[in-house]
């Protein structure tokens, strides 16, 4: 027997909000709030981000220690003295930056919720300014997805491509991640996708 999959309340506020979004004629079909513990890419860059960080601020403390020395710094130490901490300093710089951002992306998700109407899909952000990213039914190309076993997981949408400035192509996607019962929103859009007959 299957158990049904108990997807968590979105909060009044970013309900609201996804309503004043709708053109007229346009139906909610589903919405949904992604959770910060589920999105995967962030915190794998803290894989890479403690050890960098650490050894900047090694780096850092090293070439500093010159000024802490019992007999004072010599003119050649004292010019390092100088330079190296500077030089050190954008590395301290990115390594905070990357252990900050998992941490900026799980708050982030307590502010964004996502919906698909009878039109199109829509990521909403609210924060100081309101943030809205959709995609019309008729631009959604080839569905990726991936899915845990209890039914979380995150889906990217192929939107379109266009050609930069190296004449390389480059696909456009809409992605959605940490989001509660997957298979049963991409169940949804390729049925609203017949149905509208996009």
């Amino acid at each position: 027997m299957l158990r049904r999959m108990t997807i968590p309340a979105i909060p009044a506020p970013l309900v609201q909000s996804l309503h004043r979004e709708l053109t007229t004629g346009e139906r909610l079909l589903w919405s949904a709030q992604p959770r910060g513990s589920r999105l995967k890419a962030g915190f794998g860059m803290w894989l890479f981000a403690i050890p960098w960080t650490v050894f900047a601020l090694f780096w850092e403390a090293a070439v500093l220690s010159v000024w802490l020395g019992d007999k004072g710094p010599s003119t050649l130490q004292l010019s390092f003295g100088l330079v190296m901490p500077l030089f050190g300093l954008p590395f301290i710089v990115i390594g905070f930056w990357m252990l900050w951002s998992p941490i900026r992306a799980m708050r982030l998700a307590r502010h964004t919720v996502y919906g698909l109407t009878s039109r199109r899909l829509i990521r909403l952000v609210e924060g100081k300014s309101r943030s809205v990213d959709s995609v019309l039914l008729d631009q959604i190309g080839p569905i990726n997805r991936r899915v845990d076993r209890d039914g979380w997981g995150d889906m990217t949408i192929q939107t379109g491509s266009h050609r930069d400035s190296d004449g390389d192509r480059v696909t456009e996607t809409f992605l959605m991640q940490g989001i509660p019962d997957i298979e049963r929103l991409e169940r949804l859009l390729i049925e609203t996708r017949r149905v509208s007959g996009q």
